[in-house]
Order: C-alpha cells, then sequence, then structure tokens
C-alpha cells in the first residue's frame, strides 16, 4: 500500500473514508495509486465492520485527473500505457460491482478522470464551490473511466457529447440540474453533511441494499466492460497522435 498518497479512516461508525492523499498535485491519479486504491475497496467489502465507504480528496480538490507528472515517467510504450490502462478501469470495474455503497465527496475541481472516478461511485455530493470538466479530448484522448457509457447515461448523450467536445468547466449547480450530483452543501458543512448522510444508510437493512445495488448496475452498466475494453485500446493509440504528442511537449515545457 502507497500510504501517501492514500489515506484510509475508519471509525465505530461503520463508514469508511478514502482520501486521496496528493495536495501538491490536486490528487492527480497515477496507476500505482489506482491499484491501491483497488486493493483497500476489495478489503473494505469483505470488511464485516464498513457499510458504507466514502471517497475524498485531500485539501481543497477532489482530483484534477490523471497524473501526466507520472505518464511522462513511467509510460514509454503503448504497452506500458495499456497496463496503466488497466489499472485505472480496475477501479471502475471494483466500484460499480462491489456491493457496498460508496460516496463521492468532492470539493473544488473532478477534472476528467476525477470526474469518471466520482460518476463511478454510487452517489455524489458536491461542495458549492465543486467544478467539474470532462477535457479528455483537448488533451489528445477519448473518455476515459466508463465515461462514455455512465455520462450519456446519467445526463443524456447530448449533454455527455457537449462537454466532451467543448471541455468546459460545470458549477456544481449545473451539475445537480444535469443528474450527476445528488446534493450541494457549503465547504464547511460538507463533511458532516456526508458523514450524516453516510451514517443513515449504515441504518437500512444491508441484504437488499447491496442487492439493490448490484440489479440495478448490472442492468444500467450491462456494457461497461465492452467499453472499459475499448478504452484500453483507444488511449495507447491516441496517445501516440500528433495532437497528444503536442500536448504533452508544451505539457512538460510548462
Amino acid at each position: 500500500m502507497t500510504e501517501t498518497t492514500l489515506v484510509l479512516e475508519k471509525q465505530n461508525d461503520r463508514i469508511a473514508t478514502i482520501i486521496l492523499n496528493k495536495p501538491n498535485r490536486r490528487n492527480a491519479l497515477d496507476h500505482l495509486m489506482m491499484d491501491d486504491l483497488v486493493e483497500l475497496l476489495e478489503g473494505l467489502e469483505k470488511d464485516n465492520e464498513v457499510k458504507v465507504i466514502i471517497i475524498k480528496g485531500q485539501g481543497e480538490h477532489f482530483s484534477a485527473g490523471g497524473d501526466l507528472k507520472m505518464g511522462v515517467e513511467h509510460i514509454k510504450t503503448i504497452e506500458d500505457s495499456r497496463m496503466a490502462m488497466r489499472n485505472f478501469l480496475r477501479v471502475v470495474r471494483t466500484l460499480t460491482q462491489m456491493e457496498k455503497p460508496v460516496i463521492a465527496m468532492v470539493k473544488g475541481y473532478a477534472v476528467s478522470g476525477g470526474m469518471g472516478l466520482a460518476m463511478a461511485c454510487d452517489i455524489i455530493f458536491a461542495s458549492e464551490d465543486a467544478k467539474f470538466c470532462s477535457n479528455f479530448l483537448k488533451v489528445g484522448i477519448t473518455p476515459e473511466l466508463g465515461a462514455m457509457l455512465i455520462m450519456p447515461q446519467v445526463m443524456g448523450i447530448y449533454r455527455a457529447k457537449e462537454l466532451w467536445y467543448t471541455g468546459r468547466v460545470v458549477e456544481a449547480s449545473e451539475a445537480k440540474e444535469m443528474g450527476f450530483v445528488n446534493r450541494i452543501y457549503p465547504s464547511d458543512q460538507i463533511d458532516e453533511a456526508t458523514m450524516e448522510f453516510a451514517r443513515g444508510i449504515t441504518q437500512m437493512p444491508q441484504v437488499p441494499l447491496r442487492i439493490t445495488k448490484r440489479i440495478t448496475n448490472s442492468t444500467m452498466l450491462g456494457m461497461l466492460n465492452q467499453v472499459l475494453e475499448a478504452e484500453v485500446q483507444s488511449t495507447p493509440f491516441c496517445s501516440q497522435t500528433e495532437e497528444h504528442k503536442e500536448y504533452m511537449r508544451l505539457f512538460n515545457k510548462k
């Protein structure tokens, strides 16, 4: 377990909180971090003392998306890219297939993979200053983490394509209107509000709750595996295009 990039907090209220812990890089996601996140989630799924899981970011932001610095340092070939993608996509599979409910608590920015990670959870609570952005195309790659299935299902195909084609930022209030944010709270209240909601879920009968999640996700996300397998091919391919290489050259200079 890479303790510096993920923090697990467990109390006696049957709630576990996973904290993305790279605040100096706005909690940017990398393939090693995602591998550890899968390990944590699988352990919590088997932990009889845990009924609800919360995922949040350390500091002012949820996640700035994929860590391009890690990509530059560790991903040199198409096969490296495929292996890294599989670590990211294992997180989506785990979140959507596990039976315990997972709440994403979003403060600040949730960008690209960060937005995808939040949308793979069961419920999203956002602070008033939260901002969502699915700007994969702007960096020369296709949408990832199941976004091409989950986003159209949640907000409609036309809205989803608008967000991809423009890469524009969506404020919390618009995200709620679009249907992918459940509730909005002031930044200084969202932690306690999320915990209070999670405590309520722990009081629900657990067997029907888990069955409900399993049936809902298996029907609504029945094509998820096909979409994720397509991503394993599309991202490595796009990473070899001149558009993406030019973006990375600019990123390296910056």
